[in-house]
């Protein structure tokens, strides 16, 4: 209102208020707007995904009695004006940004600008509104008043969305962010009616409670992975002296999952990638390095370190053009190398989700460390999919590719997983083996009587 912030965001879950914020918020900024002797009204431009929307969803909160029917919507719905004791405060513009009737409504000049769900609800469905649109918008605040003010709200995107990152992550200059509880508004009946409605965690996560979440394009791999369940809550460090293993994906996006055995379980500790880059490279700026900081003892003792890889990497094709990729991590990191299986996919499937749904003594057999696992965490949580049509059928029962890095990542833990065999019992490597004693003699052999 006062202009401290030139953008503005408003996060919250659904049925919060987050549209009769952005209302409120233009009336409050019409009274400033007027007060520094500005002629009214202000002219605000109301953008969202698709113009449908906004009848559907825009026109009932504006229509709504506890307005006193202040505002009133024009236009064939296009427009909604606030007028209170016969002045009019706001002249509020709707439209949808998905055609080029809605861009030039977006180029047109004005004194405050409104994004209205700019992060699309589903993969498939709306697609959302860009940053670039968002930049569109803010270059046709041109009308002068105290305070050119660019606001935003919607539910919790996904958190590589435009609007997580500019306001939550990057911190745009300039920018300003509130985020509204659950329940703020809504009742408990309501919040427990609309999640039992909602059956996709994702979707629940980032409608009702008030947290960004991943946008599943298809059926998740990693079926059976929790994240309240198998990532633990304290940083998990690597046990010294103790076998490191790897599972490793290559092709021209390498992906590297670490982890370490505890008894049963598995502790994953690290998922690294690279972009653009070979074995090589992978393993000297990036796989070398954080083992030299983390786990430096594997580095000096070649029997602690277990890798299981791509098969296809035994070749010349993904590496320098002198060597192939298994020699060249060989060579840079020596220890025991197993070629995984491409073929069956069950090989790699079957393992990663029996771990998954396994637990030992009430702790879930597979715990990742939330400090270096993020990009992993994101692959199981659903990045790595099974494609799927319109009507949420599996078009192939094996994950989408080209997916990088997530299908990559994916794999790479798969090989993991399945070198390391966490349902079979670990044996006890420090008990030393007895020798066998045989009775047993040439020369008394024959003077023995043949077995009844």
């Amino acid at each position: 209102m006062k202009g401290t912030a030139s953008e503005v965001a408003l996060f919250g879950p659904r049925g919060e208020g987050k549209t009769w914020g952005a209302a409120t918020a233009m009336i409050a900024h019409a009274q400033e707007h007027h007060a520094t002797g500005h002629a009214l009204p202000v002219k605000w431009l109301g953008a969202t995904s698709s113009f449908q929307s906004h009848k559907e969803k825009t026109h009932d909160s504006l229509r709504a009695g506890t307005w006193k029917g202040c505002w009133q919507i024009r236009d064939q719905g296009h427009q909604a004006v606030f007028e209170i004791n016969g002045q009019r405060l706001v002249d509020l513009r709707l439209f949808g940004v998905g055609d080029e009737d809605g861009m030039n409504r977006l180029r047109s000049e004005a004194h405050g600008l409104w994004f209205e769900e700019p992060a699309p609800a589903a993969e498939i469905g709306s697609s959302g509104m860009t940053e670039n649109q968002w930049g569109i918008g803010i270059s046709s605040l041109r009308m002068p008043s105290h305070a050119n003010v660019a606001i935003s709200t919607q539910n919790y995107p996904d958190q590589d969305h435009w609007t997580w990152q500019r306001w939550k992550v990057r911190r745009h200059r300039g920018s300003l962010m509130f985020e509204i509880p659950k329940n703020e508004r809504s009742t408990p009946e309501q919040h427990a009616r609309w999640a039992e409605a909602i059956v996709d965690p994702v979707m629940r996560r980032r409608l009702l409670e008030g947290k960004p979440g991943t946008i599943i394009p298809g059926r998740p791999v990693a079926d059976g992975f929790n994240e309240d369940v198998h990532v633990s809550r304290v940083r998990l460090r690597p046990r010294e002296h103790v076998a490191l293993w790897i599972g490793q994906d290559g092709g021209l996006m390498p992906a590297t999952v670490i982890g370490q055995r505890v008894g049963a379980r598995i502790e994953i500790l690290a998922a690294l990638h690279s972009e653009h880059a070979g074995i090589r490279q992978h393993f000297r700026y990036t796989v070398i390095p954080w083992l030299g900081e983390h786990a430096p003892w594997v580095l000096e003792d070649r029997a602690l370190v277990r890798v299981c890889y791509d098969e296809s990497m035994d070749s010349d094709s993904q590496a320098d053009s002198e060597t192939n990729p298994l020699r060249v991590m060989q060579a840079l990191l020596p220890g025991h190398y197993r070629p995984g299986q491409n073929v069956p996919w069950a090989w790699r499937r079957d393992p990663l989700l029996a771990a998954l749904s396994a637990m030992d003594a009430g702790v879930p057999l597979v715990i990742l460390n939330p400090e270096f696992c993020q990009t992993l965490i994101r692959t199981w949580r659903g990045m790595w999919h099974y494609a799927v049509t319109f009507a949420g059928m599996v078009r192939k029962e094996e994950p989408k590719k080209p997916n990088p890095p997530w299908a990559d990542l994916g794999d790479a833990s798969a090989y993991l997983i399945a070198d390391m065999a966490p349902l079979t019992p670990q044996k006890d490597r420090t008990k030393k083996r007895q020798p066998s004693r045989v009775d047993f003699s040439p020369f008394t052999v024959l003077q023995q009587g043949r077995p009844r």
